[in-house]
């Protein structure tokens, strides 16, 4: 019987290889695909697990992206295509012998609690035992669609199974959703296709990736404004927003109506350029679908060839009883987004949306995990009560919506795990032979 068993080896499930390591803990890993990276390894399948496109690129700097001593290389650009991404995330489990605790194109079929921890069994008809599950498997690969009235007769499909601008060469194309991926979308659209317009239901913040002095916006936001107290931190994030970026209604963009960061930043800079060169015509949100046409909330209507849906994605974890998989008022039974209250020995990592990488939050998160198991670290005695405020809090500050029910503010999250973590050191670990 293993000490842990993860499922994915992307960079969550890699982190807490990493920390189980470390922590002198037996643990073994699944990941369906060949090779490590999660969605970073790039398919052309539309319909595999990678949400990876050819113009991919991070959206958080190589500064404030990377694992802990682990730099990246000096020489690499400031933000990652994503063959970088993945290349990166191959030589830090070589770096730290990770590879021989992984089973490559081994999926898990089924994972159930037993008395003693977890059965998990495999796609090879194998099963595995261990005292703790981690589900690592990321949350950014089952496609969320809408439903609007009526039905559009011309090619659609989701973000997901987009992979290259020429999918959309020549086509009058209407991308819905402004979220990272629906911006690149049809900035890449702008370029190849006859027209691009975007349908938006409100407004939305957008950060450019390079702010003042020529530092990467979120490298920026760390060096100045992460110190000061939230009242500050956030008037003053907002005034150097206003100062980069200017109103945007200049852009033809309705003003948000919300704070900033109580939705998940969009960071784009060519999506500015593009708006002011009119090359994206920005719409409302979708009251119908008819034909080849769409009808918007504003009377307008438009004639297009290509609809795509970037509209996000659903939280599921198909191998765990459905009780447990934390989805809608069920994600409330977690503690600090990790520990799953009605089951002790599942946790999650990777399981949250911050304004910022969550490669580096993911091995914060299984740090504790380790000390957890230890029993150097405890759930406080008021462990209900605790995490009641916390969604409570967490209603009132971000957007009640499924997308943004696993927004953490970056440095606040690191900061409480960094405490934790600190207080209730690991014993001194010993090899583990998991990783001979």
């Amino acid at each position: 019987m293993y000490d842990l068993l993860i499922v994915g080896a992307g960079p969550s499930g890699l982190a807490t290889l990493r920390r189980a390591k470390e922590a002198g803990l037996s643990a073994l890993a699944f990941e369906k695909r060949h090779d490590v990276g999660g969605l970073w390894l790039y398919e052309d399948d539309p319909e595999g697990h990678s949400s990876a496109y050819k113009t991919l690129t991070m959206i958080t700097s190589k500064a404030c992206s990377h694992f802990e001593d682990f730099p990246f290389p000096a020489e690499w650009p400031d933000y990652l295509p994503y063959y970088l991404a993945q290349t990166y995330l191959r030589r830090y489990a070589e770096h730290f012998g990770l590879l021989s605790a992984i089973h490559f194109e081994e999926a898990v079929v089924s994972a159930r609690p037993t008395p003693e921890g977890w059965e998990v069994t495999t796609s090879r008809g194998e099963a595995y035992y261990g005292r703790y599950l981690v589900a690592a498997s990321g949350h950014h690969w089952k496609p969320l669609l809408p439903e609007y009235p009526g039905r559009f007769t011309g090619e659609t499909f989701h973000s997901h199974a987009y992979k290259n601008p020429l999918q959309l060469a020549g086509r009058r194309v209407l991308v819905v959703g402004a979220g990272n991926s629906g911006a690149d979308i049809a900035v890449d659209a702008v370029r190849v296709a006859h027209s691009v317009d975007m349908s938006l239901r409100r407004g939305y913040y957008i950060l450019p990736k390079f702010a003042f002095f020529g530092l990467p916006t979120d490298e920026l936001y760390r060096r100045l404004l992460a110190p000061l107290p939230k009242p500050l931190r956030r008037f003053f994030s907002y005034l150097t927003l206003r100062l980069i970026v200017g109103p945007l209604r200049r852009y033809g963009m309705p003003e948000p109506d919300h704070p900033l960061f109580y939705t998940h930043p969009l960071m784009n800079s060519e999506l500015l350029y593009h708006l002011r060169h009119g090359k994206v015509r920005l719409r409302p949100g979708i009251a119908r679908l008819e034909g080849n046409k769409v009808y918007f909330t504003d009377g307008s209507s438009g004639e297009y060839d290509t609809l795509v849906w970037a509209t996000g994605y659903e939280v599921d974890f198909p191998y765990l009883p459905a009780d447990l998989v934390p989805k809608g008022e069920r994600a409330h039974r977690l503690y600090l987004n990790i520990f799953h209250l009605d089951a002790p020995r599942l946790f999650f990592v990777g399981l949250i949306q911050p304004n910022g990488c969550i490669w580096n939050l993911a091995e914060k998160q299984a740090a504790l995990i380790m000390r957890y198991i230890h029993g150097s670290y405890k759930l406080p005695a008021d462990v209900e009560a605790q995490n009641q405020r916390y969604w409570e809090m967490h209603k009132q500050r971000f957007a009640s919506s499924s997308r943004h029910i696993w927004e953490v503010e970056w440095y606040e999250y690191a900061g409480i795990l960094d405490r934790l973590i600190a207080r209730h050191p690991l014993p001194v670990a010993t090899p583990s032979s998991a990783y001979a």
